[in-house]
């Protein structure tokens, strides 16, 4: 009878860990540094390919499973990779400490100027005066941000109202209704588009490497150009820039990259 029972025991403490390996569970995790800000790491099950990104403390919460392996990248950190083992999951919280990624630069001799590397004692050498800007006088505006090009010329196309009137006349403003009929002010409106959004491809490369992108999401990182390219050319794409952060944008990215690689452009 002890035996049935130890046999049944056996199979019971058998089948639950294989039950305990083969499915998935929430980690909950915080990543520390010393050094810089901890939010915004991304965080990749490389088994799965579910990712997630920390929030402002740090704090994080991802699916994994038994010896998984978790990496943990951003720009400012040397790439760290662990593994998930029986006691993480039973404790079910992992703290991650995260190195600073430091680029150290051998000393340097600029000639013929003998710099010291002191701002204040080089600018007396070279001979340098302080710039002067609007900012720095603390003028009235100064950080308002200037318009582009494009902005400039759109505004300048499209001023004013169709009509309007002058006294008791009625003013016809034919350069805004030419402008219109000729299809300039659309083309200006579509320069406007193009512009933000190579403005919000730069931003998302600040927060997002090519080698980020191409390890993630399985793109080569000579195609990344033409993905993010294809990314553009979505009518969605703009709306990112009302995003309320950036796991929002990592989604969209890591959607699209879905999409880009079942199309022909990756083959060219």
């Amino acid at each position: 009878m002890q035996k049935h029972v130890s046999f049944l025991l056996l199979i019971t403490l058998a089948s639950f860990t294989g039950f305990s390996q083969e499915n998935s569970t929430p980690l909950n995790g915080r990543a520390k540094s010393f050094e810089n800000d901890v939010s915004n790491i991304l965080i990749v099950n490389l088994n799965s390919k579910k990712s997630t990104i920390t929030d402002s403390l740090g704090m994080f919460t991802i699916e994994v499973k038994l010896r998984d392996s978790i990496r943990f990248t951003a720009l400012q950190y040397v790439t760290k990779e662990i593994v998930i083992t029986d006691t993480i999951v039973n404790e079910n919280l992992v703290v991650i400490n995260l190195v600073e990624n430091v680029i150290n630069l051998n000393e340097v001799t600029v000639m013929p100027y003998n710099l010291t590397g002191k701002i204040g004692l080089d600018i007396e050498i070279l001979g340098l005066k302080s710039v002067v800007t609007s900012l720095t006088l603390g003028l009235p505006n100064a950080d308002i941000e200037k318009m582009t090009q494009s902005e400039r010329l759109l505004i300048e196309a499209d001023r004013g109202k169709y009509a309007y009137y002058y006294g008791i006349a009625l003013v016809i403003n034919t350069h805004k209704i030419m402008n219109k009929a000729s299809g300039r002010t659309k083309s200006f409106e579509d320069m406007v588009a193009r512009d933000e959004d190579m403005e919000l491809e730069k931003e998302i490369l600040t927060k997002f490497s090519k080698k980020i992108m191409s390890e993630n999401f399985g793109i080569p990182e000579a195609n990344i150009d033409g993905y993010l390219t294809y990314c553009m050319s979505q009518k969605d794409f703009s709306e990112l820039s009302q995003a309320g952060n950036t796991m929002e944008i990592w989604e969209y990215l890591k959607a699209r990259s879905i999409e880009f690689k079942n199309t022909d452009l990756l083959k060219e």
